[in-house]
């Protein structure tokens, strides 16, 4: 009950926490070797590897939140960075979100004879990745997940019911907004407690401030609304959740010590046959930017296991 009433206030009331000033600006990704649209899903190609990372990035986020990532692993492997619809200048779609975008990424697969990637994902791009472990884990390679669980901790502890109420009212105020109101609304209520640095939070705003409005309220209502924990045991793969820990913001949502979180996290996949609950400490929700080191060398030792490299 009291993490349900800690994360209600931070849905219900946007509350943000007080922020540092140390930027950690990523680097920026190479040259692409070709940019091309899958179905709803725009692609930005990087690298020649002989094996395939695939990045998703979160809410409102475009390929951009993984340019560090992107910049140390182009030299090794082939990226394909994913960008959503009605996310960074994409056109939104009409129907369910979930169900097509995740259509096409097998699509992608296909067009383009990948076999057996890893998938790395932030945030709804991390629970996106959960799904797809679900629906075809023969044809991945693995899955890294930054703070994307496959249920909103929200609805871990609250009536399915009134869930589906409070999505639908945060969907419908996200509709009304205009460009510049969204802009304000992340810059103020959303990004402060999620990144650590003053100016990552201005950063951040401007790109996230590229995504449509009300395509983000339906991406945040399928998601709020979503539970894929009873399909986790179809998930046979290794799984790496990389769950960032910051005390200042945590401790709100009445997780006060880090092995508190990780307890929290773990019983949400617990269901997964392979997954391991990484903790990234000193660290909110966009972890590239507040501990880009820690996040990069946790994908390294992953991808290292899961293709079977030293």
């Amino acid at each position: 009950m009291r993490v349900l009433l800690a994360f209600s206030t931070t849905i219900l009331l946007l509350i943000g926490a007080p922020r540092a000033v140390s930027p950690a600006v990523p680097l920026s990704a190479p040259t692409p070797v070709a940019t091309f649209d899958v179905g709803s899903l725009h692609v930005t190609q990087y690298g020649s590897g002989s094996q395939t990372l695939i990045f998703i990035p979160g809410l409102t986020c475009g390929p951009w939140e993984w340019s560090g990532q992107i910049a140390h692993f182009a030299s090794r492997y082939t990226i394909y960075a994913l960008t959503l619809p009605g996310f960074d200048r994409e056109p939104a779609i009409d129907g369910p979100l979930f169900p097509t975008t995740t259509a096409d990424f097998w699509r992608l697969l296909d067009e383009k004879h990948i076999t057996k990637p890893v998938i790395v994902g932030h945030s709804l791009g991390g629970t996106m990745g959960f799904m797809l472990a679900t629906q075809h884990p023969e044809r991945l390679a693995g899955v890294v997940s930054v703070d994307g669980l496959p249920i909103h901790p929200l609805a871990v502890v609250m009536p399915a019911a009134s869930v589906k109420v409070m999505a639908a009212r945060l969907a419908e105020r996200m509709a009304t907004m205009s460009p510049s109101q969204f802009a304000q609304f992340q810059r103020t209520s959303v990004l402060p407690s999620l990144v650590t640095s003053s100016q990552d939070v201005d950063a951040i705003a401007a790109l996230a401030a590229k995504s449509d409005p009300p395509a983000t309220g339906k991406w945040f209502e399928e998601d709020l609304t979503l539970d894929l924990r009873p399909a986790l045991t179809q998930a046979r793969i290794p799984i790496l959740l990389l769950a960032p820990y910051q005390a200042a913001v945590d401790a709100q949502y009445h997780l006060p010590t880090i092995e508190a979180k990780r307890d929290f996290y773990a019983g949400i996949v617990q269901n997964a046959p392979h997954v391991t609950v990484t903790m990234i400490p000193n660290s909110r929700h966009f972890a590239m930017y507040d501990q880009p080191q820690a996040l990069t060398d946790d994908i390294a030792a992953f991808l290292a296991m899961a293709f079977g490299v030293p």
